[in-house]
């Protein structure tokens, strides 16, 4: 009788811990929202320690990628890089697939955004790998090669990579913005300047209502081009007195 209720407050102080970085993720997450991202940088962080001290490796592979995301968007980026490291080269504990395949794909994004193809490239086979049938982030995967392969004036495999995308990703709002964005950008460069206006306002739509400063920034300046490619100048201009406003803004 003894043994057992001992076994059983163990189970009762593990579940506690695990409500309270339940807690602390769902916080941070909330400041992400809010864009206070120092404040979900704090929660999150004091998520993962509780998720290492009972090795919860859920916990721990969740809010290491959280912790990585809100680094980046804080401009952190070597941080970042070194939170994914300690995930991806982890050899003590063992992480599903899924973890690491996103882990990997952030990889590649932050690879993109130093305009390392090459590095993008790798992390983007390596999250293929580890993304099987099932894989929710497969239209993420097909969104980073359609930017290597735009970066590459590799149009035609841009167009097809984001296509796809933007099916797998039908019911995953952002990833679909991201994905017409890249067709958009796909279609300008092959001079389809029509087509390329229908892309981004589409994309727009949802980035508005998703409450997205930097990315409706993106749109309306992808909006410009197009509209200068179809010589109406004074669209153009006013996208791009949009898009600066936005980027006074302390939002992100």
């Amino acid at each position: 009788m003894l043994l057992t209720a001992c076994g059983s407050v163990d189970e009762v102080i593990r579940s506690a811990r695990l409500e309270q970085a339940t807690e602390f993720n769902q916080r941070g997450q909330r400041a992400f929202l809010r864009g206070e991202y120092q404040a979900a940088a704090t929660l999150y962080e004091q998520a993962l320690q509780i998720d290492v001290a009972i090795e919860n490796e859920s916990g721990i592979a969740i809010n290491t990628l959280n912790l990585a995301r809100v680094n980046q968007v804080l401009g952190k980026t070597a941080l970042a890089q070194r939170l994914l490291d300690q995930l991806l080269e982890d050899k003590a504990l063992h992480y599903a697939s899924a973890h690491l395949a996103e882990a990997a794909v952030q990889k590649a994004l932050l690879c993109l955004q130093e305009n390392d193809s090459a590095g993008a490239t790798l992390w983007a086979d390596k999250a293929a790998a580890w993304c099987d049938s099932d894989c929710r982030i497969a239209g993420v995967i097909d969104n980073v090669r359609a930017g290597i392969a735009l970066r590459a004036n590799d149009t035609d495999k841009a167009l097809h990579l984001s296509e796809r995308a933007v099916s797998a990703n039908s019911d995953v709002p952002l990833e679909r913005a991201n994905a017409l964005r890249l067709m958009a950008s796909a279609r300008l460069m092959k001079n389809e300047a029509d087509a390329a206006l229908r892309l981004t306002e589409e994309a727009l739509a949802i980035d508005k209502s998703l409450g997205l400063p930097d990315k409706i920034r993106q749109d309306l300046l992808l909006l410009a081009q197009a509209h200068e490619k179809l010589g109406q100048s004074k669209q153009a201009a006013q996208c791009r007195d949009r898009a600066a406003r936005i980027a006074a803004t302390a939002l992100k």
